[in-house]
């Protein structure tokens, strides 16, 4: 399985870093290439994979290509590749806003080979979340090999192509409203005494474990929530604090905006 990215940015590089811990890909077999040399070369000296400085060697050198450039120069950076596919190259794009169809017109005509798929930066750890959905040509054997590869990295979900822009939301934009959340709980322990350090450390586990017993109870969040909601106890007075101030809805309002903002880059 050889691998060419496309962009080593945030996301690009925590890919590779996922792909590397997840162990079902050779080091020698993942090549990068990023129009920034000194990020090549940064991320070379940090993993020791091999470089190129153009798509041509590149695309030689892999046969799935993982493009992690930013939306606004995919369609640049699809009509360069375009001229070096061939039937054995795969192509993964993460950008919101390009579904096959909008990626097919970049592409040679008779290539079909394209999965559409969405993960986070926790996949640097090991711990992403990623789901895809995978064009009618790819085969059930390239299937389950690509499916292998996201589940070495963390949590994996295959979707139809109609959710992708709330998936996109939710899998890669929601973790920016987390670390909110986790900014705040530590400010405010912070404000009430505990050092920067300790709070820090405390909230990510609270947070962690928080999300561990959804996982493992499969229980509804309100309903653990209510269990550890006290009459007259200091939890309700937080929680119906967040109420009167509409938690909840900013945090819908957000997400319905991330989707929002999907779909309209598909135009």
């Amino acid at each position: 399985m050889k691998i060419g990215i496309i962009g080593v940015g945030n996301m690009g590089e925590a890919l590779l870093a996922g792909i590397l811990k997840g162990k079902k890909v050779k080091l020698e077999d993942i090549t990068i290439y990023d129009n920034n040399v000194q990020i090549i070369q940064l991320n070379k000296k940090r993993y020791g994979v091999n470089t190129v400085q153009n798509y041509k060697d590149l695309l030689v050198n892999s046969d799935y290509l993982i493009l992690a450039v930013k939306p606004n120069v995919y369609a640049q950076v699809l009509t360069e590749i375009s001229p070096y596919l061939e039937q054995r190259h795969y192509i993964f794009s993460i950008a919101p806003g390009y579904d096959f169809n909008r990626l097919k017109k970049y592409l040679p005509h008779s290539f079909d080979n394209i999965v559409l798929f969405m993960s986070n930066t926790a996949a640097k750890i090991g711990k992403a979340t990623t789901a895809a959905v995978f064009s009618d040509t790819i085969s059930a054997e390239e299937k389950d090999k690509i499916t292998d590869l996201f589940c070495s990295f963390g949590n994996y979900f295959e979707i139809n192509e109609e959710q992708l822009p709330t998936i996109t939301s939710v899998i890669g934009s929601a973790p920016a409203i987390v670390y909110m959340l986790l900014e705040g709980m530590i400010q405010g322990a912070v404000l009430e005494g505990i050092s920067a350090n300790k709070a820090q450390e405390l909230s990510a586990s609270v947070i962690t474990s928080s999300a561990d017993m959804v996982l493992e109870s499969k229980k509804h969040p309100a309903v653990l929530r209510d269990q550890i909601c006290s009459p007259a106890g200091t939890t309700i007075e937080g929680v119906a604090y967040l109420e009167k101030v509409g938690f909840s809805g900013t945090v819908i309002e957000a997400i319905r905006l991330m989707v929002e903002k999907a779909n309209n880059m598909k135009k």
